[in-house]
């Protein structure tokens, strides 16, 4: 047992299903079964099929060969129903057994199958209302299709008849499912009352008179047998429902079983029912067989006439409400299989997602179904050859998938069923698809230009979604539009053929060639263009997955290039730390030597620390989470303040440094402050890194002397840092600004650097929307220019430095959340010699629990981590916030976290929080935080 067996494909497993409504009992699967199977074509087609055909011995026969293949193909369904319980039925046999293209092939036939059903069976009602009451609905405007009359009346009829179920399907589905069962046991009940009413008339000598006529039984029967994916097409519908039974899945066997021999037995009583008597002026049913196109009302559907001529009116309504039953149990299960496989496909996105809504789908099907009823009864006989086409579709790859389940789970008995309904199928869809190979017609011209007309909508539909979808979503689609084109060319060829063999007068055959020969070039060429450019585009993301597989293996080796130069950055730091650490423990350390140690410790923290911040950066470049901040600032005050910092340092190395700012005419600009900076000290940084002592770096900021602004009224600006040191090979510049990049001649020199710093400079200029070139040449130095356009802003007034009064923090009751055990240790010793109170937790739902266990609050500010488990940071403010009682609520909040970018900073805010404190920690700036918070709450 395999109910609840994940199918590998990731689309099911026992949660699932458990989760889904489950409103099905036996009897109701049963009703959708056997309500599919039987439709109007049960009641009329002995008349006009049958027994023309075959005869009552002979479509008896027929129909009990039919039977018996048709539950060889229902033992595959069994199979895969109780080992693939899960939703979308025959889509997801064949997706798991063939991928993903087959699957859309399959489904998209055998959905034509079923929508096929539901206008069939909804036009139908034209012919009961006809047969009933004559000319009733023939009320407004009316015109003529194909010999046959379309009325306004009879029309809205079914349009009514197909919102009303597409209504219940959407609002309703169990009493939807209530009626579907009443109605089927309405046609299983009417048809048992007529066939014994009327059988017990029937006269044997026309049974002996058949078959002794000399007719060769074994070609009409097997005539009969084409018919059968036709005639039983329906209680495949089951499979899509798995997920709402309310019983073991692997009952379904004897349900697909009881369903086929009901309808085998409905079709076979019916075609006896249909010559158990004839009209008067008729001496045998032959005759009146072969004269119903001349005959109207009950007498020309020989089953009604029946049951009205031994029954009386109470049978002609008997067989008239059954006809009714089985018409909407045919639109009702039709419609929803129509349903669940289109959006089967929408949910694995192989169509448009706007079918995966339930409604998009009811109104794609009945705007359809409107649409088609419009051509009137006699033109839809072209479909019942489409029914039968999606059919073999259908039973083929069910067959097939079994077949490849079986075998991987080695089921011997399955497999041999599996492989009887593959090759049963491929006979069907052959002799279905070569017109006379038997003698018998098979596709009508009309069904084979309609065939082509889908195919190309499944074109479309394909073609729309592929356009939209991923790299990942392509996996089959060379196989897919290739079949459909095929297909699409084959019939569209078959109905040109067929049109000129009706046709063979060479007048009347140069008109058709030349009026239908249009119609053939234009199905064709819009087949092919669809296809050649589905295959151009397949190419061009075949060749982007190439480009990507690339970049990543690129990418790749350059970060192991990066990890494997970079170690020694990284170690070089550590190994100082360490080494430093092990001394300062020494006991024969003294004071003056345990300074000098930590200070050394605290040097080498700080770069790692850098290395650190770099590979963030530039992560947070790769991936587009670097925001630009715009903030008014004075342009000329950031290049002195850079000269400022780099000036000792140059000094140190006997660099000649200079800062020039004379080019500038608008200093006050909008800008990002700190990415502005980064900037500045990355290429300076990187120019001190690679100039030797004695040499002279150059920085220079000018605004270009153009028409003065730009088109959007931005200054254009210059930076240039330039540097005397030992320059660039013309290589390494081809890659100066790929992450992780670095020349060999720095790292052998044993300059220290990640490889990050221009790769980080040119991630912001871009940012920013500028521009950045070099200009180097090995041992004589380089020069990097940074052109970008700012707005100009008006000066603001510098605030001056103040110095911090730390009163307020003597006596400060604090509460810290972090659950780091040594975070909240470091914190506490910091904040305690600083004479505040520390109560600790370790988690934002603790925090909370802890502010609101105080009556009152006690605390006067919440140190808070924003990584936590249980409730971080963010969510246990916001939880603050939102308390009723305003002391609690009103509490300071400030971040202390490793999330140190200002995009952190600004959710801090947006969560509620006065302030943020990065970590590592700065004592000094904690200290002037914790001040400036408390002092403002006072």
């Amino acid at each position: 047992m395999a109910d609840g067996k994940n199918s590998g494909n990731g689309t099911w497993d026992g949660v699932e299903r458990r989760k889904m409504a489950r409103y099905l009992g036996p009897v109701d699967v049963l009703a959708i079964a056997f309500g599919c199977i039987i439709g109007w074509g049960a009641f009329v087609m002995p008349g006009t099929t049958f027994l023309p055909t075959a005869g009552p011995v002979g479509t008896v026969i027929a129909m009990a060969i039919s039977a018996l293949i048709m539950i060889v193909i229902g033992m595959n369904y069994a199979f895969l129903m109780a080992r693939r319980p899960q939703k979308g039925g025959v889509y997801s046999y064949t997706k798991e057994a063939f991928g993903r293209d087959h699957a859309f092939l399959c489904s998209w036939f055998l959905s034509l199958s079923y929508i096929s059903i539901v206008f069939l069976n909804a036009t139908a009602l034209f012919i009961v209302v006809r047969t009933l009451f004559e000319d009733f609905l023939q009320i407004g405007f009316h015109y003529t299709v194909e010999g046959y009359e379309v009325y306004f009346g009879e029309v809205a009829v079914s349009t009514a008849a197909l919102f009303m179920i597409g209504l219940l399907f959407l609002l309703h589905k169990p009493l939807l499912q209530m009626i579907q069962t009443a109605l089927a046991a309405g046609l299983l009940l009417g048809s048992v009352i007529i066939t014994v009413f009327c059988v017990q008339h029937l006269d044997i000598e026309y049974i002996i008179r058949t078959s002794e006529s000399g007719i060769d039984m074994i070609p009409v029967i097997f005539a009969i047998v084409l018919l059968s994916p036709w005639a039983f097409v329906g209680f495949d519908v089951i499979a899509l429902e798995t997920p709402h039974f309310m019983f073991p899945v692997k009952r379904s066997k004897w349900i697909i079983i009881l369903s086929i021999l009901l309808g085998g037995f409905v079709y076979a009583a019916m075609t006896l029912v249909s010559i158990t008597c004839v009209p008067d002026g008729f001496s045998s049913w032959q005759e009146y067989i072969s004269s119903l196109n001349e005959l109207k009302g009950v007498a020309a559907v020989p089953t009604f006439f029946a049951a009205e001529s031994i029954m009386g009116m109470p049978g002609l309504w008997i067989i008239g409400l059954t006809a009714l039953c089985a018409i909407m149990t045919g639109i009702i299960g039709a419609y929803r299989a129509t349903t669940r496989v289109l959006s089967t496909m929408a949910e694995d996105k192989i169509i448009s997602k706007h079918f995966s809504s339930t409604t998009n789908c009811i109104c794609f099907i009945m705007v359809i179904s409107v649409a088609v009823s419009l051509l009137g009864r006699n033109a839809l006989d072209w479909f019942v050859d489409l029914t039968t086409f999606g059919a073999i579709i259908g039973f083929g790859y069910t067959s097939a998938s079994a077949w490849k389940i079986a075998k991987q789970e080695k089921v011997r008995r399955v497999m041999i069923s599996a492989v009887l309904g593959t090759i049963i199928t491929i006979a069907f869809a052959v002799v279905q698809l070569i017109p006379k190979l038997t003698g018998f017609e098979t596709m009508r011209p009309e069904a084979f230009l309609l065939l082509a007309f889908w195919c190309l909508l499944g074109f479309m539909f394909y073609w729309r979604t592929m356009r939209r979808s991923g790299i990942d979503d392509y996996g089959g689609i060379s196989t897919s539009s290739t079949a459909l084109f095929s297909l699409l060319l084959y019939s569209s060829l078959m109905w040109f053929i067929l049109k000129l063999i009706e046709h063979a007068g060479p007048g009347e055959m140069r008109n058709m060639v030349i009026r239908n020969g249009f119609v053939f070039m234009g199905l064709i060429l819009t087949g092919l263009a669809v296809m050649l450019y589905v295959q151009s585009m397949l190419k061009e993301r075949q060749t982007q997955l190439e480009r990507e597989k690339i970049h990543a293996e690129e990418s790749s080796k350059a970060k192991s290039q990066f990890l494997f130069s970079m170690s020694h950055d990284i170690r070089t730091p550590m190994n100082a730390i360490i080494g430093f650490t092990d001394l300062a423990l020494r006991d024969d350390a003294d004071l003056e030597d345990k300074n000098r140690y930590l200070e050394k410790i605290k040097g080498s923290g700080s770069q790692l620390l850098s290395i650190i911040n770099d590979v963030l950066d530039m992560s947070r470049i790769e991936n587009r989470k670097m925001e630009l901040h715009e903030e008014a600032m004075d342009l000329e005050k950031t290049a002195s303040e850079m000269r400022d910092t780099f000036e000792p340092q140059m000094e140190q190395k006997n660099i000649s440094f200079t800062v020039d700012t004379s080019g500038i005419r608008d200093k006050w600009v909008m800008c990002d402050r700190s990415l502005m900076s980064r900037i500045f000290l990355n290429l300076i940084g990187n120019a001190y890194k690679f100039t030797p002592e004695g040499g002279s770096i150059t920085v220079r900021v000018s605004e270009e002397e153009k028409a003065g602004k730009t088109g959007d009224g931005r200054n254009s600006y210059v930076l240039s840092v330039r540097d005397t040191g030992i320059g660039m090979s013309e290589e390494f510049v081809a890659s100066i600004f790929t992450p992780f990049e670095r020349e060999r001649t720095s790292t052998v020199s044993g300059i220290q650097g990640t490889g990050l710093g221009l790769s980080i400079v040119k991630g912001i200029v871009d940012l920013m929307g500028g521009e950045t070139q070099v200009k180097t040449e090995q041992g004589k130095g380089s020069e990097f220019i940074i052109t970008f356009s700012l707005l100009p802003a008006e000066p603001v007034e510098e605030k001056k430095e103040q110095v911090k009064d730390h009163s307020a923090l003597n006596g400060a009751r604090v509460l810290l959340a972090d659950d780091n055990e040594v975070n909240r240790e470091i914190a506490t010793m910091i904040l305690t010699q600083a004479g505040m109170t520390v109560d600790t937790v370790e988690n934002g739902k603790e925090a909370v629990d802890m502010l609101a266990s105080e009556e009152p609050c006690k605390y006067d500010v919440v140190l808070m981590d924003i990584q936590m488990p249980v409730m971080n940071g963010y969510e246990a403010t916001r939880t603050i916030r939102s308390m009723k009682d305003r002391s609690f609520a009103d509490i300071p909040v400030i971040a202390m976290t490793a999330n140190a970018f200002r995009e952190d900073e600004i959710e801090a805010e947006k969560a509620g929080m006065q302030a943020h404190i990065a970590k590592p920690l700065d004592i000094e700036k904690m200290m002037d935080t914790l001040a400036d918070v408390l002092s403002r709450k006072g």
